[in-house]
């Protein structure tokens, strides 16, 4: 008996001692970038990239998917390199020059560009990736992961780490750490994220222990989409010797290459290459070909180039030129992520453009024009701002905005409709357009003043209708406007006032109006990919000549559809158009907290998928109606952004409702 107490003392005593120890290596971990690394702002580094592809399945529907068009049809299996100049802002925050580049890729394209991220993990950090992937080396993040270790020699041990429940933004594997420091020596994890199920495998630098920046970076991804099975593989190899001058900017040198690559090609590389030359020599052996061949191959090229390379191309694709001065964006015109629904607006689609003039690196002209439809109101909306910036530092441009809004209502005048031409007959909806002309500045750091002119017009769709009821049918507004904006802590809520006083006669202008509105907006990103919103303001009107189409600068409806990353948590979801414009004054509020992990992301089967959840209060009061609130709650994942809302009214439930966009491919 005394024996087994013995041993049982002793067993206690190294489980304690076992623990103590663990705990001491995690938080030597965890605190290694405080005590030990330097920062990566600023650094620039020499890094040799190299990825390949494999089609194990491939379909027709490898079309849709964004940057993996041009690896859809012909060879399955392509590779690639490109030796780059990389310039840290941190370890995940880079900008990339690519200053040579091969591959069999056609016309030297990239194909899931996601895949770059991947190799460049930042472990200490509360994500690894920007945005995704809570990091298991960062004690905030410690209740989300098992961990067990193991001493293997008198200073390294290996970590094991998994998640307590499986989620996309959660990865298991392990890790070789220096127990008297918490170094890590080297690094392999993996997990799913976007569809891109990835084993990464790290090794860090020995030579420079303060370097939070990998040495060497292999991933190996496996993508699966309707059928589709593509493997991929990307390598990154750090701090490369040869320096590059700065004149060369995606050169396409295959001989160079060669001379630069710091690792030699595997086999199943080096049988790509073969196959790629022999295909392109023998396309360039025309001596048994006669004329009529040629021109007709020629032909063959020049059609498929049109159809295949610059017609099917940016149907999926985004498209971005760059000529001397000039440059040009294109949002694909067939893309799912502009594809929105909610109760109230039904099914909306937008397309987004971009030009810009450059005379200088200070002064250039920028035309970013959005348009839309809106399937239940079977409307097209349209919003072209053009704008001059001519000190960028101030955040100083001129811009004019030309836009459209929703067929809209007024209720006041509505009453007046129906009382002269009874209740059988519908008042018609009014067309609305409006300008703005601006001028901004940040005259200091805690102070941005905007002046400028705006013009409002709202017509009637049936003009001899509203004239035989002897009401006016065209509204029109002309008013100066002055908005300032405070941001007194560097940290802190953004104030912002509004002011405008109308000036009736110039351009048919007969609405007279003085309007004031003041808003509070405060976004706080905290650790572990939570946030939170609030937003409040209030708006009233100090003179008026008419009752008929109340408007406000900041509470109106959004006609142009928005997804997850836009501006849900400051919008009333549930809310009737026709409440945007009846009112002499508002007050609203508005909260919304984002975080992982908080309630269905713990369901068996879907839960694993969820990204983000969050909750949303909002709260209204305007003239002539109780206190209006509105409830919600909502998730995203790989394929689409959710939320349900129910709104309230003097207390009581009126009605549920949902918000839906597609998410798929968008950070692709």
């Amino acid at each position: 008996m005394i024996l087994m107490l013995g041993m049982m003392t002793l067993m206690s005593s190294f489980c304690l001692a076992r623990s103590s120890t663990d705990s001491l290596i995690l938080n030597r971990v965890w605190n290694y970038r405080r005590n030990f690394t330097i920062p990566v702002n600023g650094i620039e580094q020499n890094v040799y990239m190299r990825y390949s592809f494999g089609m194990d399945r491939r379909n027709a529907l490898l079309f849709l998917v964004p940057t993996m068009y041009v690896i859809a049809s012909g060879d399955r299996h392509y590779v690639g390199e490109a030796y780059c100049k990389l310039k840290f802002r941190d370890v995940d925050e880079y900008d990339v020059k690519r200053q040579v580049v091969w591959g069999t890729i056609p016309r030297q394209r990239t194909a899931m560009p996601i895949l770059l991220e991947f190799s460049t993990p930042d472990f200490y950090d509360d994500t690894l990736y920007p945005d995704h992937i809570l990091s298991p080396f960062y004690k905030g993040n410690s209740f989300l992961y098992n961990y067990k270790i193991r001493l293997v020699e008198d200073n390294m041990a290996v970590i094991r780490f998994a998640p307590i429940k499986k989620n996309t933004q959660l990865v298991k594997g392990f890790a070789t750490v220096n127990v008297n420091t918490g170094r890590l020596q080297s690094v392999d994890f993996e997990g799913e994220f976007d569809m891109v199920a990835f084993k990464v495998s790290a090794e860090m630098n020995a030579k420079n222990t303060q370097s939070k920046l990998p040495l060497r970076c292999t991933t190996d991804a496996r993508f699966n989409f309707l059928g589709n099975q593509v493997t991929a593989n990307f390598t990154a190899v750090y701090d490369c010797p040869q320096t590059l001058p700065d004149s060369l900017d995606n050169e396409k040198d295959r001989t160079l290459m060669e001379e630069l690559r710091p690792i030699p090609l595997n086999q199943r590389e080096q049988e790509i290459y073969a196959r790629y030359d022999s295909i392109h020599n023998a396309s360039k052996d025309t001596t048994a070909v006669d004329s009529t061949q040629v021109e007709h191959h020629h032909k063959s090229e020049w059609l498929k180039t049109l159809g295949w390379d610059i017609i099917g191309y940016n149907l999926i694709n985004g498209n971005s030129s760059d000529v001397g001065a000039v440059s040009m964006r294109f949002s694909p015109l067939l893309n799912p992520l502009y594809l929105g629904y909610s109760k109230s607006r039904g099914i909306s689609y937008k397309l987004k453009l971009g030009f810009k003039y450059s005379w200088n690196a200070y002064r250039y002209l920028t035309l970013n024009p959005q348009f839309g439809y809106n399937f239940k109101l079977n409307q097209f909306f349209y919003e072209v701002p053009l704008r001059m910036t001519y000190n960028p530092k101030r955040n100083g441009y001129a811009q004019i905005t030309w836009a459209n809004g929703n067929h809209t209502s007024n209720s006041t005048l509505a009453d007046d409709f129906h009382r002269i031409m009874g209740d059988t007959i519908s008042m018609p909806d009014f067309k609305d357009m409006h300008i703005r002309a601006v001028n901004n500045v940040v005259a200091y750091d805690w102070l941005e003043i905007m002046t400028g002119l705006v013009f409002h017009r709202r017509k009637s769709l049936n003009s001899e209708l509203m004239e035989e009821a002897g009401l006016d049918w065209d509204f029109r507004s002309f008013a100066p406007l002055l908005t300032v904006r405070l941001t007194p802590w560097r940290n802190g809520p953004t104030l912002t006032a509004n002011f405008e006083q109308s000036i009736q006669g110039v351009f048919g202008a007969n609405l007279d109006y003085q309007r004031w509105e003041f808003d509070a907006s405060y976004l706080k990103r905290l650790r572990g990919l939570r946030i939170l919103n609030l937003r409040g303001g209030a708006g009233f009107y100090t003179q008026r000549n008419s009752n008929y189409f109340v408007d406000y600068e900041n509470f109106r409806d959004n006609n142009l559809p928005t997804g997850w990353e836009d501006d849900w948590a400051g919008q009333f979801q549930l809310l009737s158009s026709s409440w945007y414009n009846q009112s002499n004054y508002y007050v609203r509020g508005h909260a919304s907290f984002d975080t992982p992990m908080l309630l269905l992301s713990y369901l068996p089967l879907i839960g694993r998928y969820i990204e983000i959840e969050r909750l949303y209060v909002s709260a209204l009061s305007i003239q002539h109606t109780r206190p209006y609130f509105e409830l919600g709650y909502g998730l995203t994942n790989r394929y689409f952004s959710t939320a349900v809302f129910t709104n309230l009214l003097g207390g009581k439930i009126q009605e549920f409702g949902c918000k839906f966009t597609v998410e798929i491919f968008r950070r692709w």
